[in-house]
C-alpha cells in the first residue's frame, strides 16, 4: 500500500506531534526540584539554622548541602544516602553520651 507523500509528511508530523505532547506530558508532571542522590534530613526555617546543622554534621564528618524549600518558606539540608545514618545519629545526639 503506497501512499502518497502529502499524506506520508501529514502521518510523520502527526506521529512527532503526539510525541511531543507525550514527552511534555511526562516531564511536566514533576515539579519538584531534583537534585539527584541527595535525601533531606532536614528542614531549618533561615540560614544561621542551616549554617549550624552543616557545622554540626562536618564535625561528624558529614558532607552536606542546603537548598531552598520546596514551598518558599525556610531551607533543606541534604546529604547522600551513604551519609544519612550518620548525619542523623549527629543531629539527634546531644554530646551527653
Amino acid at each position: 500500500m503506497d501512499l502518497p507523500a502529502p499524506y506520508l509528511t501529514l502521518v510523520a508530523l502527526l506521529v512527532i506531534g503526539a510525541l511531543g505532547l507525550v514527552l511534555r506530558w511526562s516531564f511536566a508532571s514533576d515539579t519538584r526540584k531534583d537534585y539527584g542522590l541527595l535525601r533531606e534530613i532536614a528542614k531549618v526555617p533561615s540560614r544561621t539554622a542551616a549554617q549550624f546543622v552543616e557545622e554540626r554534621l562536618k564535625q561528624a564528618g558529614v558532607r552536606a548541602t542546603t537548598v531552598p524549600a520546596e514551598d518558599g518558606e525556610g531551607l533543606r539540608v541534604m546529604v547522600f544516602p551513604g551519609d544519612e545514618r550518620a548525619a542523623i545519629k549527629a543531629l539527634l545526639d546531644d554530646g551527653t553520651s
